[in-house]
């Protein structure tokens, strides 16, 4: 029947239709931005677009959704964005594929100017998670001379692979950023995904030491020469409320800076409020906010 919706991977000569159908709610240019960087994409980004799915009726595309997976059986879901019959249609292929994929964890990273309809993504197994604060902070806040501290900076070597997922393990206890991410995922798929970020894999990891004892972590890398992020950072339980996290952060600052950075920047769970002061006394600010929607994969 004509009226009848059909769920299929998008056709290579339709991706660019169904970038302008998935964000509709963007301005003409930033579209057209993106159809350019579309058609930019090297041969071999095939495999990006397997989870790039459309609705069909009568052969017209309807609707578009994208899941792009990531390491660490991680996912990132672009939702439809145009409302009718095809939207729960869309939903729930995209859970399928999820599920069939063994994705964990799947993210929906609410933009601001996006709408959601939040009882269609609860039809595809999505939550709130949490509201994130995008933080950066500019060269001129970086200290000049390395920084002193209680802590001694190790750089990461892959022979201690274990003692880093023993370590970070600890860190996430009781630590208020995102605390419903805590157990979600193996700590060894947790690690593939901060290897993912940036260009420099684990070049800039650090363990922090105090009195020959572990006690916290810290991950830096860079995306571009002059742009750095401050991929994770995180002390221990019984180290904690003692300035351990500012002096973290004065030496990820300084390390930067000596590699050539000319801003860092970060995400933070609103909700953690130590974390926000503590990164705004050190000279963050904050150039967005959004929403995460988060689903757990089957036995989470």
């Amino acid at each position: 029947m004509d009226g009848e919706v059909q769920i299929s991977c998008c056709p290579p000569a339709e991706r660019s239709a169904a970038l302008r159908i998935l964000h509709a709610g963007l301005p003409e240019d930033q579209q057209a931005g993106l159809v350019q960087a579309l058609h930019a994409l090297p041969q071999n980004s095939e495999s990006a677009f397997q989870g790039l799915l459309v609705a069909l009726r009568a052969k017209e595309m309807v609707g578009a959704s994208w899941i792009q997976p990531a390491p660490g059986r991680t996912a990132l879901l672009w939702p439809p964005s145009v409302n009718g019959p095809a939207t729960q249609q869309l939903m729930q292929t995209a859970a399928e594929w999820l599920d069939n994929e063994n994705i964990v964890l799947a993210q929906i990273l609410g933009s601001s100017w996006a709408s959601y309809d939040l009882a269609l993504l609860s039809m595809g197994g999505f939550k709130e998670l949490a509201e994130l604060a995008y933080l950066t902070v500019d060269r001129k806040y970086f200290p000049t001379k390395h920084p002193s501290s209680e802590l001694q900076f190790e750089p990461y070597n892959k022979q201690d692979c274990s003692r880093l997922e023993d370590l970070i393990s600890k860190t996430y206890q009781g630590s208020l950023d995102c605390p419903d991410l805590n157990g979600v995922r193996e700590i060894c798929d947790v690690i593939e995904g901060y290897l993912s970020q940036g260009t420099s894999g684990d070049e800039h990891w650090f363990f922090a030491r105090k009195n020959r004892d572990d006690v916290g972590v810290l991950i830096l890398t860079p995306h571009t020469t002059e742009q750095w992020e401050l991929v994770y950072m995180g002390i221990i339980p019984l180290a904690r409320g003692s300035g351990l996290g500012k002096q973290l952060v004065q030496f990820a600052l300084w390390h930067s800076g000596c590699v050539g950075a000319d801003r860092i920047v970060l995400a933070v769970d609103q909700a953690n409020q130590p974390a926000l002061n503590m990164y705004h006394s050190n000279g963050f600010v904050v150039w967005d906010r959004r929403t995460v929607f988060a689903r757990f994969g089957r036995g989470q």
